[in-house]
């Protein structure tokens, strides 16, 4: 396996190669995770690709700059270490914020994908593909307001790692998420900064313009320019939800080839993480009616 920082747009993004022959498969993580959410998940892949994972900037130890947190920034990182790595095509296996990127990825850079697999984006906020009961976000007045007092509290800082850890996981531990693969995602998200404390990987700046961007997104402009097959995989509640299910089915007919598939107990975004196995398999089968 190779670790390396790649130079793209002015950010340095952290990857790893975990090399192997065949095609190449890019995994992006979900919000407030990083590239070590996938390390149960890549044991099932390699023997038959080549598998790269990565921290989207703003996490893990990737930079986190102060701007560029839209989902079309994001993909035009991954898009930049492609070309740095002098890779041409890849499939994208993406959870929540990384479903997002793929999916822009997918739109802005159509002959770089083989295949996107979404397990996120599959219903936007507002609009007729939407969630929400406000038209748009800026309707929606309450939302509005809850964020805009998220944006002004400040960010924590820890005196230890270890105090840092004990917050993160006592989330987890207390609705039973815990395994050693979740342990070491968390304790790989936590960063010392130049005074010595320690702070969360996903900085609270990062988080706060992502949310910005995220709710005027409209996910079905993406959907309809996509000509890659993708493979939706809904959270089994979600998927049993008849409005939900209702919205994925008319994203999926947007696009030009798109299925969705349920894994039973998928939990989002956990499912990779504390039950890969099922999730794995959903993707290899949907690979190999690719082929």
């Amino acid at each position: 396996m190779n670790e390396e920082k790649v130079s793209v747009n002015g950010v340095d993004i952290q990857i790893e190669d975990h090399g192997g022959a065949g095609q190449v498969i890019v995994f992006i993580h979900h919000g407030g995770s990083n590239l070590r959410m996938w390390d149960p998940v890549i044991p099932f892949f390699k023997d038959n690709y080549r598998c790269l994972a990565l921290d989207l900037r703003g996490h893990g130890k990737s930079d986190a700059p102060i701007t560029g947190y839209h989902i079309d920034d994001m993909a035009c990182d991954v898009a930049g270490i492609l070309d740095a790595l002098d890779i041409e095509q890849v499939h994208v296996v993406g959870s929540s914020i990384g479903a997002e990127v793929g999916l822009s990825l997918a739109a802005q850079f159509p002959s770089r994908m083989r295949s996107l697999v979404a397990e996120g984006a599959l219903s936007s906020e507002y609009g007729p593909y939407g969630i929400r009961d406000a038209e748009s976000f800026e309707q929606d007045e309450a939302l509005r307001s809850r964020l805009a007092e998220s944006k002004g509290t400040l960010e924590k800082t820890y005196e230890s790692r270890e105090a840092l850890m004990e917050e993160k996981s006592a989330f987890y531990k207390n609705n039973g998420l815990w395994n050693p693969a979740v342990e070491a995602s968390l304790a790989y998200g936590i960063v010392e900064d130049d005074a010595g404390h320690f702070r969360d990987a996903w900085r609270k700046h990062a988080r706060d313009a992502y949310m910005e961007s995220y709710f005027n997104c409209r996910f079905e402009d993406y959907y309809a320019q996509i000509t890659c097959p993708i493979l939706m995989l809904p959270d089994a509640e979600d998927a049993a939800d008849e409005k939900l299910f209702d919205i994925m089915t008319r994203l999926c007919h947007l696009a030009k080839a798109c299925e969705i598939v349920r894994v039973p107990g998928a939990m989002h975004p956990f499912g990779w993480i504390l039950d890969p196995a099922p999730m794995a398999q959903a993707v290899l089968d949907f690979f190999n009616r690719l082929s």
